[in-house]
């Protein structure tokens, strides 16, 4: 049966123009519709992927030509070509991570002249005569950081620690093993670089987000980039970031001075608190080298707009205690913000804010909306609705119901890794410094102690 196409402009709610444009591929090699679909993984399951009962642990990855239009990418057109609603863009559809969603990205900031395009050159059985002209190629999960909130598929350093620590299995983690670890190397060689190169030399790229891990850790990130501005291509290229902007050149050449020569650039900078707050949550960072990286690229907004650096906020339970210094750091530089909350998806995520009880969470960030709000401006209006909304989500006491149980299992986890890490300062010193309430409760979680 053929599904009847509904335009956007004519009430289609649910269509995302990222099918028909985009193309993503994760560290472990899965293709998925976005960084934000919660689909049902091939192999490795992602921290926001739906439960998948048949994955296998091998790994038998897609070319581009394979998947573009795949029986899987038709059905998912069709689908939002008829405004149907569909479990892979939950995230959007119920503003899981932001409130401000991708969806509304592909479709209102980078790509509404294409809607009608994609409609006309779309088959009623999905296949789509448009190529892919925006590229997020996560070719590696190299990075020098092990924030708390994130994890070894996003992160080398995470991994190489869990391998240290002897807490990983070839069942759980078979991405880990020697033999898929040549696997994914070859891959990212042999496929996605090539791939990536070929969109470059066929000057098809309009826009290329560079994610990691850490981007500006990968060599073919630079040459990549070098090359677009060499050839004049760079002035129809829209570049964004989402780095921890621990550096900003490579090998004597300067993100800064590259940036200078492109259509549009959108620079992501992941930061979740100040001092040493920031310092335990993300752990490698060091403050002050940080601020003054995103201090050097200010330029970017007078070039591109405010959009042209952003600080990109995720609230963590230990973050809280930050965010009235964020909040001022963003009046002073008259920067605007991206803001998430650590997604959490079990009660054993403790960096999760919603970890915290209603009776201690609500005055919690009372104190901190009262803060702010006297002050607040457009740009900093989304700390107020960001913080109203951790304010007001369910907490995991009402939630889950071992939501105990969950606690006790992600503190046993946090102690083991800062244990490990050798911290001198670490979320219960955080807690008792600024919420006595807090750090109390805190220590009637039990855990599980190491030697």
């Amino acid at each position: 049966m053929v599904k009847k196409k509904i335009l956007p402009k004519d009430g289609n709610e649910t269509f995302c123009m990222a099918p028909w444009s985009h193309t993503y591929v994760s560290p472990q090699g899965e293709r998925r519709l976005c960084c934000a679909s919660r689909e049902k993984s091939s192999w490795i399951k992602q921290y926001i992927d739906v439960e998948n009962d048949d994955k296998s642990t091998e790994f038998v990855p897609s070319k581009l030509d394979e998947h573009w239009n795949s029986e899987y990418m038709k059905d998912i057109r069709k689908s939002l070509m008829a405004g149907e609603e569909i479990e892979q863009c939950q995230v959007c559809n119920h503003k899981l991570l932001n409130l401000h969603t991708y969806r509304g990205y592909f479709n209102h900031q980078l790509f509404p002249d294409k809607i009608e395009e994609a409609f006309e050159k779309t088959r009623d059985d999905g296949y789509t005569e448009m190529k892919p002209i925006s590229y997020d190629y996560r070719i590696s999960n190299l990075c020098n950081f092990k924030c708390r909130m994130c994890g070894d598929q996003l992160s080398s350093s995470w991994e190489a620690e869990r391998r240290q620590m002897k807490n990983w299995t070839p069942e759980g983690d078979p991405w880990m093993t020697p033999e898929n670890r040549t696997k994914l190397q070859n891959f990212t060689r042999e496929v996605l670089e090539k791939e990536l190169w070929a969109a470059v030399h066929e000057e098809r790229i309009e826009e290329i987000y560079w994610v990691g891990g850490e981007p500006l850790m990968f060599q073919i990130h630079w040459d990549i980039m070098e090359h677009l501005v060499k050839t004049g291509q760079s002035k129809n290229v829209v570049v964004r970031y989402n780095t921890n902007l621990s550096r900003v050149s490579w090998k004597g050449i300067n993100l800064y001075d590259l940036l200078k020569h492109f259509k549009h650039v959108n620079i992501s900078a992941s930061i979740d608190g100040t001092g040493p707050i920031v310092e335990y949550v993300r752990h490698g960072i060091k403050w002050d080298k940080w601020l003054q990286n995103f201090k050097d690229g200010l330029f970017l907004k007078e070039m591109y707009g405010d959009a042209g650096i952003v600080l990109d906020v995720t609230i963590t339970s230990p973050g809280l205690f930050a965010m009235k210094d964020l909040f001022d750091l963003a009046l002073e530089l008259d920067v605007i913000s991206y803001i998430k909350k650590t997604f959490e998806f079990d009660p054993a995520i403790v960096m999760s804010p919603s970890m915290i009880p209603r009776p201690i969470l609500e005055p919690l960030v009372d104190d901190i909306l009262n803060y702010m709000r006297p002050k607040v401006t457009d740009k900093t209006e989304i700390y107020i609705e960001a913080l109203e909304d951790v304010r007001n989500i369910k907490t995991f006491e009402e939630k889950y119901p071992n939501w105990l149980e969950g606690l006790q299992r992600g503190k046993t986890s946090l102690y083991e890794v800062d244990k490990f890490r050798n911290c001198k300062y670490n979320i219960e010193d955080i807690f008792k410094q600024y919420n006595t309430d807090l750090y109390k409760w805190w220590k009637t979680i039990p855990y599980e102690t190491f030697i």
